[in-house]
C-alpha cells in the first residue's frame, strides 16, 4: 500500500512539474528596438527637417519617446521621435524637435505632427 502511494505521489509530482520559462525584456532589448525603428524612420526625419527648416539640419540626442499601437489587433502605429538640432560645431541655435510618424492611412510612414521649441543654452539636455 505504501509503495503504491509513493508511486502515485511520484507520478503526480513528475507530471505536474512544468518549468517556468519567463521572458524578460532588458534595457538592451528596448534600446535595440528603438535603434531599429529610428534607423527605419531616419530618411523621413531628414525629409521632415528639410521641409520645416528649408534645409537638412544637423541633429543629436535622438530617441524614440513614444510608440502607440492604434486599434488593438492591427499593425497601425504612431511613433514619436525627439531630437535636438544644432548648427556648426554643435552650436546654437538649438531646437528641441518632436516628430510623430504614422502608418495609419497607408502602410508607408508619414509625418503627422511636427513640434519644435527653441532652447536656451541652459535648457540643452545631455544626450543619453
Amino acid at each position: 500500500m505504501k509503495k503504491s502511494l509513493l508511486i502515485l505521489l511520484a507520478c503526480l509530482t513528475l507530471f505536474s512539474y512544468s518549468p517556468v520559462q519567463a521572458k524578460t525584456v532588458t534595457e538592451n532589448d528596448i534600446q535595440l528596438r528603438d535603434d531599429v525603428i529610428f534607423i527605419m524612420l531616419y530618411p523621413l526625419i531628414q525629409q521632415e527637417l528639410k521641409k520645416q527648416y528649408g534645409e537638412i539640419t544637423q541633429n543629436e540626442c535622438d530617441k524614440i519617446i513614444k510608440i502607440e499601437k492604434l486599434p488593438t489587433g492591427t499593425y497601425i502605429f504612431n511613433v514619436t521621435v525627439q531630437l535636438i538640432t544644432f548648427e556648426g560645431a554643435h552650436g546654437p541655435p538649438n531646437d528641441l524637435v518632436k516628430i510623430t510618424f504614422s502608418n495609419e492611412k497607408t502602410l508607408d510612414w508619414h509625418a503627422i505632427d511636427f513640434k519644435r521649441k527653441r532652447l536656451k543654452p541652459s535648457e540643452i539636455p545631455k544626450c543619453d
